[in-house]
Order: structure tokens, then C-alpha cells, then sequence
């Protein structure tokens, strides 16, 4: 029988000190699915000024035009590769492996954290753990769309009209470097969300301590070469303007969990687009990171809490991880697990030998690649030599 664990969404942590982010990586990932480690040519750059509101700008503009880049049933959307690319070239610079115990994507960890304030309905967690050189590796199973698109339909012009503020608000090179011409044509630019910039960031909670991968809308006001830019970077988003208390409370929920995909990995800055109900920008407003606790309790009773009880579960869940799961140094050792939310609690089953998905998983390439797996064989040889 092999290991199984559950925790309890109810359940909370002492501690709710977190380690202060710090940048250690990043990659360009391009339309074609293509991963460049330590490459920033996808890094865009806030620029929208205040006139640009009397323009009128459509948010459903060129929506039929959208190129949407994840739906190839060939390609794994929530591939672990590049971040383990990422990862190797920084070990192979400081010439030993990285400090941490949970490496993943900031988006697993959004969800998992999610769980204590969402329903298995609205938030699906469909995640696979592997323990491998002692650090757990944890990966999203990725979800195909077999439904056809509306074009039409409210939820996808909503979808749609985020990357569209995107286009309307960044620049893909500093201003100083921008011919006018590519500024008046960033209404007609074709959006895709194929494109991406990410940061990889060492992080922690307690006494945990993570490496995550991000991705980056925009450096808000100049990048540095060679440093830690996490203070430059900037998170857009974009929403229904706010005309009545019922859409109040609902913006409010919305930045609580903008809140969380930022403070995870340090973002600072949140610059929110507010558009109308034709689809029309009306307006953007900017808000500091560290000061949404803060709104959030000084407006909404229920609330009021909500940041301190995020940290305190996502301390409680990474305390759980570290202790269900056994961690061996070894690099021939390797044990892979589901973890599920499921009604009220966080289910992690281990996948034995004899299961449908453990020799994909422990032989092949579904989680870690063979490149990453050989890597750390070599590293460990060489620190055993030293």
C-alpha cells in the first residue's frame, strides 16, 4: 500500500513569515513554443498615457484575429522543462544545486493556496509530485478545451479583452527605442497568448523554501541588466468598471487573488484596466502590492482577514508536503504522487509501479526531462569529488 495523506482546507499554520523574493532566473518562451533560458527578448514595457483614454480603445478589437496558442494537443502547456532549464543554467554558474524544497510554477502554488477559499468546482487542482535529489518537483496535468469557442460570448470577449489591454498598453522595447509609427499601431496589433516573459524566483514561507517560475506582464519602469529586476516588474489586469456596491465586493475579490499571484513572488506593482459594459477602456489605475491587505480590510468585512489566512495556509500546505512526502538525496531515487483537491481537503496518493502513468513519470519524461535528471547525477558526482 503506498503512502497517502489529507489535509484539511481548515487547517492553518503558526507562522506567516515569508522569505523576501529574489529574482535567480528567467526565460523567453515565443509563438512558436519555443523556450530561450536567460533570454528577455519577451519582456514588454509599460507605456499608456492618460490621453490615450479619449481614444475610445475597443478591448474586443480583433478578437476574431486571436491567436490562441494553447490549445495544440502536442504540446504540454504546463511543462516543467524550461524552469528546469532555467535552473541548471543557474546551478552550473554558482557550481551547486539550487536552495530549495519545492520547485513549481507560481500558478500551482496560487491554486493550492485557492483551496482554502474555493470550491473543487471553481478550482481545479490536477497536480503530480515528483520527490527526486531531495526536492519535491510539482507539476500541473494540463487540460485540453474539447468545447468550441464563441467568439461572441461575454466569458470570452472577457478573456480576450486581457490580452487585448495588454497590446494597448505595452511596448515590446523601451520608449526611447520605439519608432512613432509602431506607437499609433498598437490598436491593430494581432494579440496571441503565446508569448511569454518569466521570472524564476527563490522564495519561502516558514521554513520552506521555494523556487517558482512566473510570468512577467511588463518591467513598469526600466529594467537593469545582470540584477534582480523583480522590483521593476508590474502584474496588468483588466475588468468591468465598479458602478455599484454588489461590483464593489466583486473587484474585491478579484484583487484579493491578484493580491496572491503577486506577493507569491514579489511583484509590487498592480495596474488594473476598467473597461465598460460595450467593452470600452475607461480608465487604469495602479495599486502597490503591499498595500492591497490593507484595502482589502479597511472595505470588506469578510475580508478583513483574508491575506494573514492565505500565508497561514500556505504555510500549513508546504509544512504538509515536506512532512508527507520522504526526500532523499540520492539521484536514482525517485517517487512520483497525485495530489487532488477534492471536497473539503488536499488528497496526495503515491503512484506505484504498476499504475498507468509511473513509468512515464519515473523512466520517461513527464515530469522531469532526462537532461535536468543527468545534470543533477553530474552535480552530485562532483560535489561528492570536492
Amino acid at each position: 500500500m503506498g503512502l497517502s495523506s489529507n489535509l484539511f482546507v481548515q487547517k492553518r499554520s503558526a507562522t506567516s513569515s515569508l522569505r523576501q523574493p529574489k529574482e535567480i532566473g528567467h526565460y523567453s518562451k515565443t509563438i512558436e513554443n519555443e523556450f530561450k533560458i536567460y533570454d528577455n527578448s519577451q519582456l514588454s514595457y509599460f507605456y499608456f498615457p492618460d490621453s490615450d483614454l479619449n481614444k475610445n480603445l475597443d478591448l474586443s478589437a480583433g478578437i476574431k484575429k486571436f491567436k490562441e496558442c494553447t490549445e495544440d494537443p502536442n504540446f504540454d502547456q504546463c511543462t516543467l522543462n524550461p524552469l528546469l532549464g532555467t535552473i541548471k543554467a543557474y546551478e552550473q554558474r554558482k557550481e551547486k544545486k539550487v536552495s530549495a524544497d519545492i520547485v513549481t510554477f507560481r500558478g500551482v502554488m496560487r491554486k493550492l493556496i485557492s483551496c482554502a477559499f474555493d470550491s473543487p468546482q471553481y478550482n481545479r487542482v490536477e497536480l503530480r509530485v515528483v520527490s527526486f535529489n531531495g526536492q519535491l518537483f510539482i507539476k500541473e496535468v494540463s487540460e485540453h478545451r474539447t468545447t468550441q469557442v464563441d467568439h461572441n460570448s461575454i466569458e470570452h470577449r472577457s478573456y480576450y479583452s486581457g490580452y487585448k489591454f495588454e497590446n494597448l498598453t505595452t511596448l515590446s522595447k523601451p520608449l526611447s527605442q520605439v519608432p512613432r509609427g509602431s506607437l499609433e499601431k498598437r490598436p491593430k496589433k494581432i494579440c496571441n497568448n503565446g508569448e511569454q516573459f518569466v521570472t524564476v524566483v527563490r522564495s519561502g514561507v516558514g521554513s520552506c523554501k521555494l523556487v517558482m517560475g512566473a510570468e512577467v506582464d511588463c518591467v513598469f519602469d526600466f529594467s537593469e541588466s545582470g540584477s534582480d529586476n523583480l522590483k521593476h516588474y508590474a502584474e496588468l489586469k483588466c475588468t468591468k468598471g465598479v458602478s455599484s456596491v454588489a461590483e464593489a465586493r466583486r473587484f474585491e475579490r478579484k484583487i484579493f487573488k491578484t493580491w496572491l499571484q503577486c506577493f507569491l513572488v514579489g511583484i509590487p506593482r498592480i495596474i488594473y484596466g476598467f473597461r465598460d459594459d460595450n467593452f470600452i477602456l475607461k480608465s487604469v489605475e495602479e495599486y502597490s502590492t503591499h498595500e492591497i491587505p490593507v484595502l482589502l480590510k479597511t472595505n470588506n468585512q469578510q475580508l478583513v482577514n483574508a491575506c494573514v489566512d492565505a500565508v497561514r495556509w500556505y504555510g500549513a500546505l508546504t509544512e504538509w508536503l515536506l512532512e508527507s512526502i520522504p526526500r532523499q538525496e540520492a539521484t536514482d531515487h525517485m517517487k512520483a504522487y497525485r495530489l487532488r483537491f477534492e471536497n473539503n481537503h488536499l488528497k496526495l496518493s503515491e503512484i506505484e509501479q504498476g499504475d498507468e502513468e509511473y513509468e512515464g513519470i519515473i523512466e520517461g519524461e513527464s515530469i522531469l526531462s532526462s537532461e535536468f535528471k543527468d545534470w543533477r547525477k553530474e552535480l552530485a558526482t562532483k560535489e561528492s569529488s570536492s
